[in-house]
This record gives C-alpha cells, sequence and structure tokens, in this order.
C-alpha cells in the first residue's frame, strides 16, 4: 500500500509552482508555456502509467 501511494503522489510533484520546475526552467531558458506538453509528458502520464501496472501486478499476484 505505501509504494502505491508514493507512486500516485509523483504526479503532486510536477506542480508548475515546484521549485525544482522553476529552477529548471530558468536555467534551459525556456517558458511553462513552451515546455509544459514536456513536463506532462514526463512528469504526469509515467507515472500514472507506473501506478497502473503496479496495481495490476498487486492485484494479480498478491502481496508476498
Amino acid at each position: 500500500m505505501h509504494r502505491v501511494a508514493v507512486i500516485a503522489s509523483g504526479t503532486l510533484d510536477s506542480l508548475p509552482h515546484n521549485g525544482a520546475v522553476v529552477t529548471l526552467l530558468a536555467v534551459c531558458g525556456s517558458t511553462h508555456r513552451k515546455s509544459y506538453s514536456d513536463m506532462v509528458m514526463a512528469n504526469i502520464v509515467g507515472p500514472i502509467i507506473a501506478l497502473a501496472i503496479v496495481i495490476a501486478l498487486g492485484s494479480v499476484l498478491g502481496s508476498f
């Protein structure tokens, strides 16, 4: 249960006001508008796919 909760909460770390995201965009010289689709794919879609896989494997295999 803890691992599922950690993976599920990983998507909240990519919010636009996150300090790491703001710093990364400043260093790269980009804006939120230009890089939003890239951030969504890397920081939201990936963890959601991983969460679905973990839940499916947990349902099929159970916990050992």
